[in-house]
């Protein structure tokens, strides 16, 4: 059996009900592999919500994606006979995905959210369906999954590619190679369902590739807020700066995300001694607590956010709490994710753009107090050695790929289905790209990172007496664990990449 963690699974079980997923416990199956769980009152709930179904149909009850076509065609009447065949057909016509498949960690995090919802037990699905996507998590089954594809009001098309294997069609990722789902789930020992009633469209609705992603997003993002205040400190030791523009008297409110970000680096610098004969700081240093500040309050909306969707019975129809049944529910369009998360975007493109100006301050000799141009190491021949010179035009060209992604995907709605569903959120577009962008923005901050790094090195050859914070240098002396001072030139790119692991284990 191939899956991408190492057993044993960390023994606390994240339990799905449809009501406390958080973005931790999405981290932690996703990326870390904890094992899932149906707790006996999901599976009463979904029983429940199956047995509430079944009442409606028999009673003749009009229900969209069950007794009616989907979409445009909801005019359309269907059969008790014609229902298996629909569950099949609406899964292969609905995976009409594309572009590159979807990383396995994503795909994790959108199974775990789907079935998250379907526990709550008020789309009607049975618990066989909602089990046999708890055992593709526990077991290490990886739909392939294309990433485009999704317009944001549900993602039909990633849940679709998903939802095939349940069916025994779609492709699986084996060890890195796509394989047929049912040769996988077969391989696993997980037994197809005999999709019935709207199990396929219970599937398939709801934004999880979104919240699954997003919710990675997020919470790279809260680690990033923590390595952007690291990051400018050190670069302020590496450069001398003055710190009194951290002064708490400047921010008077403590509940300010500003004042947050301003106290995180004053403890970081707790015992630094004023160096600087300056009288003011470039605002990519003095204004640091104000970007990383309106970072981490954007971090809070998208979390407070997260924190209700995750967690809302996402269908359409969908059962009421009453039991009572609606065919009119807008619940699954995700405006409410796509906005913060492209709020997110925004904000973390700041955080580098200020990262990447510090940095070419600090390889400038007009404007690092002292210091050589590059941060060449003077046992290095200037010409022979380039030292810092390109890791700046990388952190440039990093900086211009974050600065393309500032458009909101949520202005982006194009009319489908015919003009029946006339506005999408495009959420997974949001969510890719937010991702990204945490990826792209933590790597111009390990930039930063051993810039500031080679720049403290460099002081104290000049200085033998500098004062660096005893935070700063335990900060200083594990990435020097990871990468030496530059001395002459090497690998780059091996330099970056190191800080980059460093970055993430922060």
């Amino acid at each position: 059996m191939v899956t991408a963690f190492s057993l044993p699974y960390p023994h606390e079980a994240v339990a799905l009900d449809g009501m406390h997923l958080t973005i931790d416990d999405v981290v932690r199956v996703a990326r870390h592999g904890a094992h899932v769980e149906l707790p006996p009152s999901a599976e009463k709930a979904i029983a429940r919500g199956h047995a509430l179904l079944i009442g409606h149909v028999a009673r003749g009850a009009t229900i969209y994606g069950l007794t009616t076509g989907v979409g445009a065609l909801d005019g359309e009447t269907l059969s008790s006979e014609d229902n298996r065949a629909f569950q099949r057909n609406l899964l292969l016509s609905h995976a009409a995905g594309t572009g590159a498949p979807m990383s396995l960690e994503s795909v994790r995090a959108m199974l775990l959210v789907r079935a998250n919802v379907l526990a709550r037990g008020r789309s009607g699905a049975r618990l066989e369906v909602v089990r046999a996507l708890v055992s593709m998590l526990e077991r290490g089954v990886y739909p392939y999954v294309p990433e485009i594809g999704s317009v944001g009001a549900s993602d039909l098309a990633a849940l679709a590619h998903a939802g095939l294997l349940l069916a025994g069609e779609g492709w699986a990722l084996v060890s890195g190679t796509r394989v047929p789902g049912a040769e996988a789930m077969n391989a696993h020992g997980i037994a197809l369902p005999e999709l019935s009633g709207r199990d396929a469209f219970a599937l398939i609705n709801g934004p999880a590739q979104t919240l699954g992603t997003g919710a990675l997003a997020v919470h790279d993002a809260a680690r990033l807020a923590r390595v952007a205040e690291m990051a400018a400190v050190l670069s302020m030791v590496g450069a001398r700066s003055r710190t009194d523009f951290l002064d708490a008297r400047l921010f008077e409110e403590e509940r300010d995300p500003c004042a947050e970000s301003a106290r995180h680096m004053r403890e970081l610098l707790s015992g630094a001694r004023e160096a600087s004969t300056s009288v003011r700081e470039p605002l990519s240093t003095r204004c640091a607590p104000m970007v990383a500040g309106a970072f981490r309050a954007a971090i809070a909306r998208a979390e407070q956010v997260l924190a209700i969707e995750l967690n809302r019975p996402v269908d359409n129809p969908t059962l009421l709490a009453d039991g009572s049944l609606t065919n009119n529910s807008g619940v699954m369009h995700a405006a409410p994710v796509a906005e913060v998360l492209d709020a997110l975007v925004t904000s973390a493109v700041n955080v580098a753009q200020m990262s990447e100006r510090r940095t070419a301050r600090l390889l400038d000799p007009a404007l690092n107090n002292g210091l050589p141009a590059f941060l060449l190491h003077p046992r290095a021949k200037a010409g022979l050695h380039s030292a810092f010179m390109i890791h700046q035009y990388t952190a440039a060209a990093l900086v211009g790929e974050l600065r393309t992604a500032c458009m909101p995907a949520t202005v982006q709605s194009i009319p489908v289905s015919n003009g029946t569903e006339d506005h999408g959120s495009m959420s997974a577009l949001a969510a890719r790209r937010a991702a990204r962008a945490m990826t792209l923005a933590e790597t111009v901050l390990a930039i930063e990172l051993l810039t500031a790094a080679q720049a403290i090195d460099l002081r104290a050859l000049a200085e033998p007496a500098l004062n660096v914070p005893a935070r700063v240098d335990a900060i200083h002396r594990s990435l020097r664990a990871r990468v030496p001072v530059l001395i002459e030139d090497r690998l780059a790119a091996a330099d970056i990449e190191f800080a980059l692991e460093f970055a993430r284990s922060q």
